[in-house]
């Protein structure tokens, strides 16, 4: 077994029986199978595939306990049984801590075994998470191109549909101003029509008023003319009275003294008769 104790091995070999009473001399130089320090490093830093070493075994060559040179030294200082009693008791505990050690402890290569075995977990470890972290990150950015694509289709989608619909509400307005254009123009058809027909009308009312005018200044004349013809029959057919003789030459009669004593045997005319003269 080997024990590391402030930087130094010691290796402690005992026989298989423990009441066996041969001597055997305690070693405290370094094994020369352990490790050394480069190989230590290179084996932490470089990591090789996963494998498990054999176990370990005790060295065939354990060196003994000098029981001897150990009961010569304590014959020195005490009595032969008391030196004798001490070295057997020294013996018995040496041998109860090193069934100990053998049973709970563990071997430098034990421990290293371990380590490497840690190690082999680790990179193992370290290897899948690697490789989870990649296959999360793949699906990730699989994901992320994706949905950018999507993205970039809504967008399209939405610029066609707002633009159909901008074509759509443009195309409702030019429709509706065309219409408004139409129902004015109508309007206007109709409030022409109305204004021409109204001027129609009073231009016909109007010829209508002229004809009239017409008519009455016709009758006004006509029946005027009549009146200066029954007023001249009247004096025509009226006889004459006979000049007496006379020195002086008769006066002028005027045409009013002439036309008075007629005018009573004329007929008065009608009101409406005088009512369109008038007119």
């Amino acid at each position: 077994m080997i024990i590391r104790q402030n930087t130094r091995f010691i290796s402690i070999a005992t026989p298989l029986n423990p009441n066996s009473t041969t001597e055997e001399p305690i070693s405290l130089d370094p094994p020369s199978s352990l490790p050394d320090a480069s190989s230590t490093a290179s084996t932490s830093t470089n990591i090789p595939s996963t494998r498990i070493s054999p176990p370990s075994s005790l060295s065939s060559t354990n060196p003994p306990f000098d029981t001897h040179a150990f009961f010569s030294a304590l014959e020195k200082t005490f009595p032969t049984p008391t030196a004798r009693s001490l070295m057997r008791a020294t013996r018995a505990l040496l041998v109860d801590r090193l069934g100990r050690v053998k049973r709970e402890g563990l071997t430098v290569k034990d421990l290293d075994n371990q380590a490497y075995l840690f190690r082999a977990a680790l990179a193992e470890l370290r290897a899948e998470f690697t490789m989870d972290t990649s296959n999360d990150s793949a699906s990730m950015r699989t994901a992320t191109t994706a949905l950018r694509k999507e993205v970039d289709k809504l967008d399209i989608k939405m610029k066609e549909d707002v633009a159909t619909l901008k074509h759509e509400v443009q195309m409702e307005l030019d429709s509706r101003k065309n219409e408004a254009k139409s129902e004015l123009k109508q309007q206007d058809i109709v409030i022409e029509e109305l204004l021409n027909k109204a001027i129609v009308s009073i231009s016909d009312l109007r010829s209508d008023v002229e004809e009239v005018k017409w008519d009455n200044t016709r009758r006004a004349v006509v029946t005027l003319f009549g009146f200066l013809a029954l007023i001249i029959v009247t004096m025509e057919l009226q006889p004459k009275p006979k000049a007496k003789p006379s020195s002086s030459p008769p006066s002028n009669v005027s045409l009013s003294d002439m036309v008075q004593p007629s005018a009573k045997n004329v007929k008065q005319p009608e009101e409406g008769s005088i009512e369109g003269w008038a007119t």
